[in-house]
């Protein structure tokens, strides 16, 4: 379904003028979908790095075959092709969309936050054995549509994030009838209030830390809306003492992770097999099979290893230096993108820096978790990515 939808959405996108940000954006997109492919290329076992070697040595050693391509996952590699098609179609499409399309999308992912809190809140209740329950080997949990509840938590923050942004828009200087602007701020509200109330529930320190940064950062930054008002230098000092509020909850929990649970180590583990392959990757996909034969012994358990709850590291281990480069001119576009948000007049600041913020979010819970690996997360930050760069080339009012 995804192959239609992206050679629509790529047509549609040849017959339109395309700014020079949001080109720069499909680029990225195109190679890291591409990024995989190119590893079904044969490439040498010497380019792999040493652990690459120690691979081939031993599979000579019992007679078996070394493999001949870039990737020691092949199959790992198709699938991880297939999974990014809905997202990217996604993308394309948003990037095609109007404003007022593109305001219907943010406005469909805080609904479908909603709806997977409703969920949620049902399988809280719900009996182990409940067809609520897709995993009845353990106790009902508030995952709404999600495997994970810490992904749960992540889009929360998201409609929070959003929520919060529209609810600072109506209040401001938003030229809509009263009516509108009531249901606006009545609806903002709501999800926002939901979403602060829930994500305790979801048992994510990371998102409870990620929503108290997200939503100091909309409120500081309405400021130059609201520049030379009352209400304008309140949400600068708020947002301020917020976010900062928020950094150091961080602090604290990131000392906490290191000492009290099992990610730490899971990451150090991941970094030091991803130094060993680390010309080029072991292949996307190929994690699980590269940690068990790879990790320590004190990490061997009953229960496999399914990701390195950093994405980051795990690109690294998987793509090698081709991935850093990459994720550096992912850092790099979303910093151009910022300075072109800045550039653009207050007003219509506010769609785009929401989605933004709503991808940062998503990037920043990635350092410790893995939500880029649920397709649902990686189709709403593919939209929100399209929000963000598809407004780059708004002509400012003229002064």
């Amino acid at each position: 379904m995804g192959i239609p939808l992206l050679a629509w959405g790529a047509w549609r996108r040849a017959q339109a003028p395309l700014g020079t940000l949001p080109a720069a954006w499909l680029v990225f997109a195109a190679l890291v979908v591409l990024l995989p492919l190119f590893q079904l290329v044969p490439v040498p076992a010497e380019w792999g790095g040493k652990g690459r070697l120690e691979l081939q040595h031993d599979l000579l050693t019992m007679g078996a075959t070394a493999p001949a391509q870039w990737t020691l996952a092949p199959v790992g590699v198709r699938g991880a092709v297939l999974a990014l098609l809905p997202a990217a179609a996604v993308f394309v499409l948003t990037l095609g969309l109007p404003a007022t399309g593109q305001r219907i999308v943010l406005m469909t992912v805080v609904a479908l936050a909603m709806g997977s809190l409703l969920l949620g809140v049902a399988q809280l209740g719900a009996p182990q054995e409940s067809v609520l329950n897709p995993y009845p080997q353990w106790a009902p949990a508030m995952n709404g549509f999600f495997a994970n509840p810490n992904h749960q938590a992540t889009l929360l923050v998201v409609a929070a994030t959003l929520a919060c942004a529209g609810l600072a828009h109506a209040l401001g200087a938003w030229p809509q009838r009263r009516r509108h602007r009531a249901l606006a701020v009545l609806g903002s509200t709501v999800v926002l209030l939901l979403s602060l109330v829930a994500l305790p529930l979801t048992g994510s320190r990371a998102g409870v830390v990620l929503v108290i940064l997200a939503l100091g950062m909309v409120a500081a930054l309405q400021w130059p809306l609201w520049r030379g008002s009352r209400r304008g230098r309140l949400a600068l000092v708020g947002g301020v003492a917020v976010a900062g509020s928020g950094l150091l909850a961080a602090l604290r929990w990131m000392q906490l992770d290191a000492v009290d649970e099992l990610r730490a180590p899971l990451r150090a583990a991941t970094g030091e097999i991803a130094s060993r392959y680390l010309a080029t990757g072991s292949g996307v996909g190929s994690y699980v099979p590269v940690f068990e034969q790879e990790a320590p012994d004190e990490l061997l358990m009953d229960d496999y290893v399914n990701h390195a709850h950093n994405e980051y590291l795990q690109w690294t281990l998987e793509a090698g230096l081709p991935a850093v480069a990459l994720m550096l001119a992912g850092a790099a576009l979303l910093v151009a993108t910022i300075g072109a948000i800045r550039r653009l007049p207050a007003r219509q600041r506010v769609l785009p820096q929401a989605a933004l913020l709503g991808l940062v979010v998503v990037l920043a819970h990635s350092y410790v978790d893995y939500p880029l690996r649920t397709p649902a997360m990686l189709a709403v930050a593919a939209a929100l990515a399209a929000v963000a760069a598809t407004t780059r080339h708004a002509r400012p009012n003229p002064a």
